[in-house]
């Protein structure tokens, strides 16, 4: 069978960054707005894109020095999560992405909640495949993390596990998960996020995200407000595997979203990569029943 659906590879100035991004679907369609994870860019998307492009309008953004998004340097730029909800705000509009369902993974998830926090209105939905606000994902393999950013000294940063090379960019997609399912993974995924970080400097940035991590933690208070006082539609999808994110966490989210739907999969963090159509098929129900009512 031929593809017919088009995705569009492009980039927008935003602050005098070039920002890339993926997009597909009419610009009339209801908006979704994807938020990649840790080491990944927009390429995370690269098969959901077009899997949901006949009924929406899919936007996926890499983040300034992930992707092919603009990298400068840390003294000319802040890389802070709170920094890139700002790029990501002034970014929707410059694409005429005014309402938008929120796809959060792993980082993407406090960076879009930062922007849920900023324009609670424009959010129609969410779905959250492993991506935290919750206490509870981050259980044991996060206690060092912890220590570090209660006390960040070099004696607690020497104790953090090493995972800023290639081997713990590959473990971001197979660690944890069944060794008959590693094959599904395309190198290529691993591959080009480290081809990315190894650049100079990127390493370092990388490190300020994860010490700005803190900051997250911060704002969970401030993340179930959110979800008590404006109720969106969710729907949390979770791998039973990840090795990062506790799958106890998935549950957490009907404790301020009683309604949202719940599905836990057979899979690592990375669950795209090895589900993307069984992750397809409950997106596209669950918009199917709840952007009707919005």
């Amino acid at each position: 069978m031929l593809c017919t659906v088009t995705v569009h590879h492009q980039t927008v100035v935003v602050d005098g960054l070039d920002i890339f991004y993926r997009e597909a679907g009419s610009r009339r369609a209801p908006g979704l707005l994807l938020l990649h994870g840790f080491p990944s860019s927009s390429f995370m998307f690269r098969h959901l894109l077009p899997a949901l492009a006949d009924r929406y309008r899919v936007v996926a953004p890499d983040y300034p020095g992930f992707g092919y998004s603009s990298f400068p340097s840390s003294d000319q730029f802040d890389y802070s999560f709170d920094n890139y909800a700002r790029v990501l705000d002034v970014f929707t509009q410059a694409v005429g992405l005014d309402r938008y369902v929120l796809y959060l993974h792993d980082y993407g998830c406090p960076i879009g909640l930062r922007l849920a926090l900023l324009h609670p209105r424009r959010v129609t939905g969410l779905i959250v495949q492993d991506g935290n606000a919750y206490e509870e994902g981050l259980g044991r393999q996060w206690d060092t993390a912890k220590a570090y950013w209660r006390e960040p000294t070099p004696e607690n940063r020497e104790r953090l596990p090493e995972w800023l090379n290639a081997e713990g960019t590959r473990e971001q997609y197979t660690a944890g998960v069944p060794p008959e399912q590693i094959r599904l993974y395309a190198p290529d995924t691993w591959t080009l996020d480290w081809v990315l970080m190894s650049r100079p400097g990127n390493v370092e940035v990388q490190f300020d995200l994860f010490t700005d991590y803190r900051s997250n933690v911060r704002l969970y208070p401030s993340f179930h407000e959110f979800f008590r006082k404006y109720h969106p539609p969710a729907l949390v999808i979770w791998g039973k595997h990840d090795a990062y994110f506790d799958v106890a966490e998935a549950e957490c989210y009907r404790r301020d979203l009683p309604e949202a739907e719940i599905h836990v999969l057979d899979a690592g963090h990375k669950a795209l990569e090895t589900h993307c159509t069984e992750i397809t098929q409950l997106i596209r129900d669950f918009l199917a029943r709840k952007l009707a009512s919005t």
